[in-house]
């Protein structure tokens, strides 16, 4: 059966009738099977409406059915009131199935499709659990997700601390700690000094697995994890996996105590469309041979650009990071967005102005592009957008303020954003091979349609300008590999990665300072352990504060004594001189370092930044001075330097682009590239001469401030942007508790919200 077979079908009802029957016998196997259903509710929504409810529960969506009106919904609905009696609530089969899994295995590794909701029953199962628990995710996006939607199940549960980094804090209440963390911030998990009663660790979007460089650092942690908690319950998901066994295979764990399963099944239709060459649009089906042609199409009325951007559909426009970067993703949405009318709810204008307020946006001539299409309910959303600004951007998404959202593959990674439509702008996804294309490009077009609690069949609409590519991505196989990357031969890994999995594979990894041990002993040379002092003396030179002895421009030669012995340090880390691209990262990291610690807040190292590129003080502007863009180091292909703003001049320069790359700088090249390396630099100086300011060093690396409330504060999970403010109303902390000023009734909004759980 094709599309155009259903559009011209005279008995929409026989063929309704054989689609239900099939979806009693097999459930929805086939992703064909609901597109096919979406075709019948567009064109025939009169006889659909007969078949609606039933359809649903074929589909196993017991939760919409609360109270069945024929005799097959009554009898089904019978099989959901089971799982609410089982479980506490009316899941799916996939989710029922995924749930008794996880009761009875230690060892669970499944799949399924982005809509089917998987982590949906994963994260219930956690919840009803005691215990801590480990959520490990493959972005800071991912993060932010699962913090809010974990803090919204647990409903202001002051029993249960939900935190994105390492820590045993507030140690007067008695608590279940969750943790939802990346692979690199779950290192510090094995600290022996925790005391923490680990017993479920999930692993979302599982396949980070079989990522050449992460993909090291999840396997490690997983070898890690069994080794160190061997009684812990470990459970793999994956989106669109064909084998997911590979997981439990490629860690050898007991066969015995695993559990694996492929899971076709979804719950959400689509309906494709693209652009011919001829300026028309076409609905086509991507799952029948040569779907794409304009033989098998059917001809869309009219424009679907005036049906997606008529102001009443949620929009998400895929588009490339380089374009928000350089302003071109606009272009052809111009005259859409001049219609929509400016958000007038209190909730929305009050997101909108924290954002402008964190970012520093339109204050001094800071002109944000971010903040001002929000204003209109247009969303930019991609991975270099700061963490606490990409939470506020969610919930103005969730809170339905959203028309359109201008996003990159960051959404690809499975942040629970569903739209009415996806809008390919470009079918050009990122990935090493075309496996990991496939899979992003199906993660991503499971964006299009929004599940609904309704009694309903519920789809969405995909467009695309490359019909054929799009048709090539989706019905790509994705398999996991069976033997881990660590195992691959050390000639084929990147030069960088070698002596990290040689270190595992030979037990000589020191769990302490989270570097292999030959990297400890080049570390604790006496060359070093001179640089590592010389860093101390400045910084910590007659005890003035850090800003006395590094800012201004008396204490310049200072800062490049600091600069020339860090450089040091790192390049012995890694036993190889950096190149020129990769230096030219290491000097704007450091820089920003610098101005971190002496106390400047985001949005001041933003303003500096801006400023300088934008040579806004010169009145012969000319081009934009030259600034490196981020990049994670080492990176052995970054062989050359290059600018972030390139042959543009400067009264062009973007202020949101140096807001996001500000950010990376900070998140992936301080925090992820370089923190770990000086902070097991400065613990084997403090083992070697017993001298603390070693220790206090390690926490501004960790914490960006020596001031002992703020780092408490930090530790109890409040933003680091935030930490100033909310210390006004700090009646007394420590780690054991925190009590607030009876001022904090008085404090602004947000602060008082920040703080809610706390008191």
């Amino acid at each position: 059966m094709n599309i155009k077979s259903i559009v011209q079908n005279s008995d929409p009802f026989t063929g309704l009738s054989n689609i239900l029957e099939l979806l009693h016998k097999e459930g929805p196997l086939k992703v064909k099977t609901l597109e096919l259903l979406s075709y019948y509710k567009k064109f025939h929504p009169s006889i659909f409406l007969e078949f609606e409810e039933r359809i649903v529960i074929a589909l196993g969506l017991f939760y919409k059915v609360k109270e069945p009106k024929d005799m097959y919904s009554f009898l089904l609905s019978g099989i959901g009131e089971q799982h609410k009696k089982d479980y506490g609530a009316y899941l799916t089969p996939v989710q029922a199935s995924i749930r008794h899994a996880i009761e009875n295995h230690q060892i669970i590794s499944i799949s399924a499709p982005t809509s089917a909701g998987k982590s949906y029953s994963i994260r219930d199962f956690i919840y009803e659990k005691d215990g801590d628990a480990v959520i490990i995710v493959p972005s800071r996006a991912l993060i932010a997700e699962y913090v809010n939607t974990m803090k919204r199940k647990f409903n202001g549960d002051k029993s249960v601390m939900i935190s994105s980094f390492i820590d045993n804090i507030f140690t007067s209440r008695k608590l279940r700690r969750i943790f939802i963390l990346t692979p690199e911030r779950a290192r510090d998990l094995f600290s022996s000094n925790l005391n923490l009663n680990l017993q479920v660790f999930f692993f979302d979007e599982a396949q980070m697995s079989e990522e050449k460089e992460r993909g090291i650092v999840f396997d490690v942690l997983v070898r890690r994890v069994k080794k160190h908690f061997p009684l812990a319950k470990l459970i793999f998901a994956h989106p669109f996996v064909n084998n997911p066994e590979a997981q439990i295979k490629k860690h050898n764990f007991p066969v015995e105590k695993g559990y694996s399963k492929s899971y076709p099944y979804g719950s959400v239709g689509k309906i494709f469309l693209f652009k011919h060459s001829n300026k028309k649009d076409y609905y086509f089906s991507p799952f029948i041979k040569k779907g794409h042609l304009q033989s098998n199409s059917i001809e869309f009325p009219g424009k679907f650009e005036d049906f997606a951007f008529n102001g009443k559909h949620t929009v998400l426009v895929y588009v490339s990071k380089s374009s928000i970067n350089n302003g071109s993703f606009l272009n052809d949405y111009k005259q859409h967005i001049s219609k929509f009318s400016e958000i007038k709810n209190k909730k929305g204008i009050k997101i909108i102005d924290t954002i402008a307020h964190l970012l520093g946006a339109n204050e001094n001539g800071h002109n944000s592009k971010l903040v001002s299409l929000l204003k209109k309910g247009v969303v930019i959303h991609h991975g270099s957008i700061p963490l606490e600004v990409r939470f506020l951007i969610e919930d103005f998404i969730r809170d339905g303020y959203a028309k359109v959202c201008f996003a990159t593959s960051t959404l690809a990674q499975g942040v629970n954003m569903p739209f009415d439509i996806l809008w390919l702008e470009n079918n050009r996804i990122l990935g090493e091979n075309i496996q990991d294309k496939s899979l992003a490009f199906k993660n991503l077009i499971g964006r299009a349609g929004r599940s609904s609690d309704e009694n309903k069949f519920d789809y969405g609409y995909v467009f695309t300008k490359n019909p054929k590519l799009l048709m090539d991505r989706i019905n790509e196989d994705y398999i996991l590999n069976n033997k881990s990357v660590i195992e691959t031969p050390l000639e084929e890994l990147n030069e960088d990665s070698k002596e990290l999995v040689e270190s595992i594979i030979t037990e000589r990894f020191d769990e302490d300072k989270q570097i292999p041990i030959t990297t400890v002993e080049r570390l604790s040379h006496m060359d070093i352990q001179k640089a590592a002092k010389f860093i101390l003396d400045i910084i910590y030179r007659e005890g003035r504060s850090i800003k006395e002895n590094i800012s201004g421009e008396m204490n310049k030669e200072y800062r490049e004594y600091i600069y020339k012995s860090l450089h040091k340090i790192y390049e012995t880390s890694i036993n190889r001189n950096l190149y020129e691209g990769e230096n030219s990262v290491f000097k704007t990291a450091i820089s920003i370092f610098l101005l971190m610690i002496q106390g400047k807040s985001f949005r001041e190292i933003v303003g500096m930044r801006y400023n300088y590129i934008s040579k806004k003080s010169e009145k012969q502007k000319g081009m934009a001075e030259f600034s490196q863009e981020a990049e994670m180091l080492p990176k052995s292909t970054l062989k050359k330097a290059y600018s972030l703003f390139q042959n543009i001049s400067a009264k062009k320069v973007n202020y949101d682009t140096v807001v996001f790359d500000t950010y990376d700088y900070l998140d992936k090249v301080i925090s992820f590239s370089l923190a770990d390396v000086f902070i097991a630099t400065f613990k084997i100086y403090q083992e070697i001469t017993n001298d603390d300011r070693a220790i206090k060093i390690i926490n501004l690396l960790k914490f960006g401030t020596n001031e002992t409330n703020q780092m408490l504060l930090i530790r109890y999970g409040f933003p680091p942007e935030n930490v100033t403010e909310i210390a006004k109303y700090i009646e007394s902390i420590t780690e054991k508790n925190i009590l607030f000023k009876t001022e904090i009734k008085e404090a602004p909004t947000h602060i008082k919200y920040l703080v809610e759980w706390y008191q």
